[in-house]
């Protein structure tokens, strides 16, 4: 059981926390709320900018970092310094539940883990109880300041829009080489699926998005005979639940596309 653990990752963090463990040190975040007690930790940087100096002052006997970004870039420093280290791959709802499960094994406190797990799990249940018969159909893209990308169903959005029962439609589409969660943007083949809604997720400067946006793909006359943009059913989603991984708060995220796509069954505040 490791008594002096540095995580390097705000979610987990945040879902070390929720579960019942105590680290030692954190990752510096500008964007996720932690709690008081994580606030208070002292900060080395983040996975892929580590301040080896202040980890190793720290003495840890783990490391937990996230594998996305620049998490591989942590493994020569960690085995150099002889520092045991997990990096964890959280995207999927499911990659939260297991994380859940390991942390509570990691910290002591399977109990809480697990009862912390079956609430998340009923107030995720009971939004998709109320989902309509009949399934609407969307795009989701990423946008950044070089380029769009659409979503396939193994990003944190994609994965909402399946656990909703919705007809991503891009499912099934090729993947990039090296990056398993986006294929190509394609205003033909939008324009082909007519989507009900269009969801983007944002990465980077806002304007800049903006600007690339204005440019791949409302530029193109076609775009604005699309039914979503038409019905006003084009909608930016934010960062905090789709591009960092919500972790404990999966179902506010799970509720946040509910209410977008389904307005007239999610009214806000029920």
């Amino acid at each position: 059981k490791p008594e002096r653990v540095v995580i390097l990752s705000a979610s987990l963090l945040d879902l070390y926390y929720a579960v019942g463990g105590k680290a030692v040190g954190r990752p510096e975040s500008k964007t996720l709320a932690l709690s008081p007690e994580a606030q208070a930790l002292p900060i080395v940087g983040t996975v892929g900018n580590v301040n080896l100096e202040a980890l190793i002052a720290l003495q840890p006997d783990l490391v937990i970092g996230g594998l996305q970004g620049a998490g591989e870039q942590l493994i020569p420093a960690m085995e150099s310094s002889r520092i045991p280290y997990l990096l964890l791959r959280m995207k999927t709802y499911e990659d939260v539940r297991q994380k859940m499960k390991l942390f509570g094994d990691i910290a002591g406190t399977g109990q809480k883990a697990a009862e912390r797990m079956a609430d998340l799990d009923g107030r995720i249940r009971a939004t998709l109880q109320q989902l309509p018969a009949s399934p609407k159909k969307v795009a989701i893209l990423h946008a950044t300041a070089k380029t769009v990308t659409v979503e396939l169903e193994n990003t944190i959005a994609g994965n909402v829009a399946r656990m909703l029962r919705l007809n991503n439609i891009a499912a099934g589409s090729r993947a990039f080489d090296g990056n398993p969660d986006m294929t190509p943007y394609s205003m033909e083949k939008l324009i082909e699926a007519d989507p009900d809604l269009v969801l983007i997720t944002l990465m980077g400067n806002q304007e800049s998005i903006e600007r690339r946006l204005r440019a791949d793909v409302e530029s193109n006359p076609a775009w604005a005979n699309l039914r979503a943009v038409k019905n006003k059913q084009v909608f930016f989603l934010p960062t905090d639940l789709y591009l960092l991984n919500p972790g404990i708060r999966y179902d506010e995220t799970v509720l946040h596309m509910a209410r977008i796509v389904y307005p007239e069954v999610f009214k806000h505040g029920k």
